[in-house]
């Protein structure tokens, strides 16, 4: 026999129920390496009771794998969000109509030069592209200030970066053009080939090598530089062009800044799901997270403290970037880039 009793439980669990369809999940495609992203993700699904199912890319091809099965499955897409770890190809999906135009509430308070002025596309939690240096192979005297010092013949065989045709090394190429221009951007790279510059499977690896002695100096992003600092070993941190160093270029390049970048997806099978994700990964409560975790990911907001145990400097010149122009920059650079790089 029901009761009472057991029939009022019943109406409380169908309540419960109610707050929630059945099912009811959002798909993420993220760059973003899975220790610094799942967390996040994990505490979402807690809260909501939406069912979080990431897609992560591999560290070799960061950004540009996901970029291109965004690009295959357009017209059908799987995923609801794209939450990438930098910013060029989440640009490049906005012009290739990927993106859905849509400004979320928590943009307001993210700074013009760290969102799409469509609404395509937000940033938030930024990484600063560093020079990392072996601190016992490298004097004071003879630390590197500039990009360029890759190119320097003291460093000659004896520097390191990804393939600047993924992830935020691409990005930095394509900034680098955009504000540099053709000729200059390509006589650097050209520089740093001829300057035997390793060209390894990732940032990381940079790190590492970098940690281990291999090689002196390596251009990485400031989250994997904190993991070595963090584990103690002998490197030390560099935020490169913070005067002005570049003939032609009256004031200081700055250090790039790349934040990652969240966006619905045009045609998304859950919209209101991925939505609901795309505000939480936009809480200031969301940057500050980020910036205490191991990533020590950057908040692009003013008011959030920043990460410790990274030595950014309080005055930082940060480089001063057209997304939509870098985007342009990377893509008719990579042809030069793949001919210089690619053996």
């Amino acid at each position: 026999m029901l009761t009472a009793r057991k029939a009022f439980a019943i109406l409380i669990l169908l309540a419960l129920a109610g707050c929630r369809r059945p099912g009811e999940s959002v798909v993420v495609y993220t760059s973003l390496d899975d220790v610094f992203s799942r967390p996040v993700l994990e505490a979402f699904a807690a809260e909501t009771g939406i069912r979080v199912e990431p897609v992560f890319d591999v560290e070799a091809e960061k950004t540009t794998g996901l970029y291109q099965r965004l690009l295959a499955e357009r017209g059908r897409p799987r995923a609801d969000v794209f939450w990438s770890s930098e910013a060029v190809r989440t640009a490049a999906l906005e012009r290739a109509g990927v993106l859905e135009p849509w400004m979320p509430a928590g943009a307001a308070s993210i700074p013009a030069p760290f969102r799409s002025p469509s609404g395509a596309w937000t940033g938030f939690a930024a990484r600063a592209r560093v020079i990392i240096y072996h601190t016992g192979r490298v004097p004071p005297s003879e630390r590197p200030r500039s990009v360029r010092d890759l190119a320097d013949p003291r460093f000659r065989g004896e520097a390191a970066m990804a393939l600047p045709l993924h992830g935020t090394t691409a990005a930095h190429a394509g900034a680098l053009r955009a504000r540099l221009g053709k000729e200059r951007m390509e006589e650097l790279f050209r520089a740093l080939a001829a300057n035997e510059v390793k060209v390894v499977a990732g940032n990381s690896v940079v790190r590492d090598r970098v940690a281990s002695g291999e090689v002196k100096i390596g251009l990485t992003d400031t989250d994997d530089a904190h993991v070595a600092i963090r584990k103690g070993l002998p490197v030390g941190i560099v935020y490169p062009d913070q005067e002005p160093l570049y003939p032609g270029l009256g004031e200081p390049l700055g250090t790039l800044l790349i934040p990652n970048t969240v966006a619905l997806i045009e045609g998304a099978p859950h919209p209101d799901e991925g939505k609901r994700l795309i505000e939480y990964l936009l809480r200031p409560e969301t940057e500050a997270f980020l910036a205490r975790g191991d990533s020590a990911q950057i908040p692009v907001r003013k008011g959030i403290a920043p990460p410790p145990g990274l030595g950014m400097p309080e005055n930082l010149v940060r480089m001063e970037v057209d997304w939509e122009k870098a985007r342009e920059g990377l893509d008719a650079s990579v042809e030069f880039l793949r001919t210089l790089f690619v053996r």
